[in-house]
C-alpha cells in the first residue's frame, strides 16, 4: 500500500511502502483464505478510518495533528480483482464489475442498454450470498446476481465498484486479456 497524498516521486521510495502480506503459493488462494487475509487489515482500516490516529508532529503540524485513514483504489490483475471485491468470476453469467450484462450478451455493444451496477446493490447481493444456508444457495446467488462477500464490503465509505481497477500490466502488456477471454464466443 501506498499513501495517495505523497507525491509521486516520494510515493513509491521503499521507506513509504506498506506491504500489507504476502500470500504463500504455490496454488491461487480461495476467496475463504483471501477474506481471512484481509479480515485484520479491514479491521485497522475501519478504526483508522472511524477514531483516526493523533500524530505527535509533522513537518507542516509541529503541534501535531489527527489524521484518518481510508483504503482507494483496489489494484490487481482480472482474476484477483473479481475475488478479492466479491465479483463473479470473469466467465460467469453476470461477469461485468460495471454492469449486469449477462455473458449470453456480450456482442451487445449498445452501452445505454446496460444496467449498470452500483455499490449499494452489490452490498446487499453480497450479504445475501453470505447469509446463504449452503454452499449450494450461495453458488445460485452468485450465478443469480454477480456477487458475493469480501471483508472489503466493512468499509462503508468503499465503492466496490468505482474503486476495483484492473491494471494494465497484467492485462495488457502480459496478455491476460487474451488469456482470459480464450474460449468466449459471441
Amino acid at each position: 500500500m501506498v499513501c495517495l497524498n505523497l507525491p509521486p516521486h516520494l510515493r513509491y521510495k521503499l521507506e513509504n511502502v506498506y506491504l500489507v502480506g504476502i500470500m504463500p503459493g504455490p496454488h491461487e488462494p480461495s476467496l475463504d483464505q483471501i477474506n481471512h487475509f484481509l479480515r485484520p487489515l479491514v479491521t485497522d482500516l475501519l478504526r483508522l478510518y472511524k477514531h483516526g490516529i493523533y500524530l505527535k508532529r509533522t513537518y507542516l503540524y509541529p503541534a501535531g495533528r489527527l489524521i484518518r485513514v481510508a483504503l482507494g483504489p483496489l489494484i490487481c490483475d482480472l482474476l484477483a480483482a473479481r475475488k478479492t471485491a466479491g465479483f463473479a468470476g470473469h466467465r460467469a453469467n453476470l461477469f461485468c464489475s460495471f454492469c449486469q450484462l449477462p455473458l449470453s450478451d456480450i456482442a451487445d455493444l449498445s452501452k445505454a442498454s446496460w444496467t449498470r451496477r452500483t455499490a449499494e446493490q452489490h452490498r446487499l447481493d453480497a450479504i445475501r450470498w453470505a447469509e446463504a444456508p449452503s454452499e449450494n444457495a450461495r453458488q445460485v446467488a452468485l450465478k443469480r446476481r454477480g456477487a458475493r462477500w469480501s471483508e472489503l464490503l466493512h468499509l462503508p465509505y468503499w465503492d466496490v465498484v468505482r474503486y476495483t481497477v484492473v491494471d494494465a500490466m497484467h492485462n495488457l502488456f502480459l496478455g491476460m486479456v487474451s488469456k482470459s477471454t480464450q474460449g468466449l464466443s459471441t
